[in-house]
């Protein structure tokens, strides 16, 4: 299918694959102008890792040594079933559950989950207005498919979004399509965080501190927009790629935002002289992030491509909040047929210099069958969080298999 052919999220390849051709099982609905398609993406590495601090035992990215010798591991990093389907010409609708982690160092407890939840309608072709658990805009990073990027982790670890889990919120957005295809807009409203919660058993819960009082207390929404520029190509996925592989070429930029009035408690993290973490909130103030990208795939004769993509990110969440910095996330790869050597990294300077991060990385492709079965390798360099200074790099070596169908 055609991933330009239908706005919303019914050609997986928008959505999974981001690629011209995807692969699905169709099943029969048995109702006139239902559409229901299956598919799975399915991840499996191996990984070991050696260096980092033998002291913290444990921490953030894609992993990191133990106990500071080398480590090796085997285990499911996605394990994602998915059905879609298009309805009565103007309705969409779309389900991801999800098992990341399945089996890291050893553990099989790992439970599945809501990933991705989501009606949409479709005034007019290029008009999409969906509401459920969505990917929030922000930036090109923000929105790339698991399945379709150049490196083996996409570099999301800086992005401190203010929301539920993997990049995503429940709320309502728009997605719209227009200038002859040169600009892309999506945006709309989101949960965010909210001053009264309620738990799994529906007592409430408020997000307060002894000193700040509640986050957010009167409920407002959180705000999110993305608006970019399509120089070459004309992108209106759900989920994209940070490469093709469709012999085509595709170029554009873009700017986001993200806001909420009241959504920040300024969290600040201290590591004790005992080794441990403690948080303490200091204040109550808005959240705000914007983003700014480029992205550019180029294809060249005699089937190689050349693509790459950076993002420059600032994330506000309080004067002193360990997590109000600025970023930049990079990836690029040049694919000579089946194979591509790519390099990524990111870096996230933290204003209080207590939650920076830096990776680097390079490694290459193996495109079996595009996005749909690919093998990768990789070399990362990953250094992070509370004493950014006084820490030692992670070192990892992974090799990842992936089946998407």
């Amino acid at each position: 299918m055609n991933s330009l052919k239908c706005f919303t999220r019914i050609p997986l390849a928008a959505v999974l694959l981001a690629s011209s051709v995807a692969m699905a099982i169709k099943v029969q609905t048995g109702t006139p102008n239902v559409d229901l398609n299956i598919n799975v993406l399915l991840q499996a590495r191996a990984q070991v890792a050696w260096d980092g601090d033998p002291g913290a035992q444990s921490g953030a990215g894609p992993g990191s040594t133990p106990y500071g010798t080398a480590d090796t591991d085997f285990y499911i990093r996605r394990a994602r079933l998915i059905a879609s389907g298009y309805a009565w010409q103007k309705f969409s609708y779309y389900i991801m559950l999800d098992t990341p982690n399945y089996g890291i160092r050893g553990n099989y407890t790992g439970s599945t989950f809501l990933q991705d939840l989501h009606i949409g309608y479709e005034p007019f072709k290029e008009l999409a207005i969906e509401f459920g658990f969505l990917y929030m805009p922000f930036s090109y990073a923000a929105i790339l498919s698991s399945s379709s990027t150049n490196s083996i982790e996409k570099g999301t670890a800086i992005l401190f979004y203010n929301n539920n889990r993997g990049l995503r919120e429940t709320g309502i957005q728009a997605r719209w399509l227009f200038l002859d295809n040169r600009l892309w807009f999506r945006g709309g409203l989101y949960e965010g965080i909210k001053g009264h919660q309620t738990n799994q058993n529906g007592a409430a819960v408020t997000t307060t501190d002894a000193v700040t009082g509640p986050v957010n207390p009167n409920g407002r929404p959180l705000l999110a927009g993305m608006l970019r520029f399509n120089v070459i190509g004309g992108e209106n996925a759900y989920s994209v790629p940070n490469i093709y592989i469709d012999g085509k070429s595709h170029v554009s930029f873009g700017v986001g935002g993200q806001y909420q009035g009241k959504g920040s408690n300024t969290p600040i993290t201290r590591v004790n002289p005992n080794g441990t973490r403690t948080t303490t909130n200091t204040a109550v103030n808005d959240y705000l992030a914007y983003s700014a990208d480029v992205f550019a795939d180029f294809a060249i004769q005699g089937d190689m491509e050349f693509a790459f993509e950076t993002d420059f990110v600032r994330f506000d969440w309080g004067t002193g909040s360990d997590k109000t910095g600025n970023g930049v996330i990079v990836e690029a790869g040049y694919r000579i047929g089946q194979f591509e050597p790519e390099v990524n990294g990111y870096w996230f300077n933290s204003d209080s210099k207590q939650n920076s991060f830096l990776k680097y990385a390079g490694g290459i492709n193996w495109f079996i069958q595009r996005h749909n079965v690919k093998l990768s390798l990789e070399f990362i360099s990953q250094k992070t969080g509370v004493n950014f200074d006084a820490s030692n790099a992670v070192h990892l070596l992974l090799l990842q298999g992936q089946v998407s169908l």
